[in-house]
């Protein structure tokens, strides 16, 4: 490869990569080009971008954009996944591929601006879902005002019984 082709891709990865907020890297040593279209395209589908890129190529874009600590981790042949929406999903997904397609091996990230170790990912991995955690947010902050309402439903109802007993033993005199 040209040098002048080598800069060309180094110049595309860092505009690419400069205003990503979640970059992972995995290696997928002995994945065929058939498994890696395949997902390539189910990656995709969660709008997730995957690139395969060349190690020397990839260190020196990420060292220009100012996340030199990825190009040190990587090794084997490098796919980096990126997505702007959702670390967990991403994450979470990958998580997925790296348990079903042996070879698939998530080696470190950078999310929100930090550099992530594998075991950072397998956690971010295990939260919920964005919109289970705001659902439960949500039922957090009602929790207080549905006892308050069940407290007031209790007492109406207590009062209730008692007058109703009263009617009763009133009637049978």
């Amino acid at each position: 490869m040209s040098r002048a082709l080598k800069k060309l891709i180094v110049e595309e990865l860092v505009a690419d990569y400069r205003d990503r907020k979640n970059l992972v890297l995995v290696n997928f040593k002995g994945i065929d080009a058939q498994q890696t279209n395949v997902l390539k395209r189910s990656l995709g589908e969660k709008n997730i971008s995957a690139r395969v890129v060349k190690n020397s190529l990839a260190a020196i874009a990420f060292k220009e954009v100012g996340i030199s600590g990825l190009g040190q981790i990587l090794a084997a042949p490098t796919v980096v996944a990126t997505n702007d929406d959702d670390p967990v999903e991403l994450a979470k997904t990958l998580k997925k591929y790296s348990k079903e397609i042996p070879g698939f091996d998530i080696v470190g990230g950078w999310v929100n601006g930090e550099l992530m170790s594998i075991e950072d990912l397998s956690a971010l991995a295990l939260i919920p879902p964005r919109e289970v955690v705001l659902t439960q947010i949500v039922c957090a902050f009602n929790a207080p005002a549905v006892q308050l309402a069940n407290v007031f439903n209790a007492t109406a109802n207590n009062l209730c019984q008692v007058l109703r007993a009263i009617k009763e033993k009133k009637s049978e005199v």
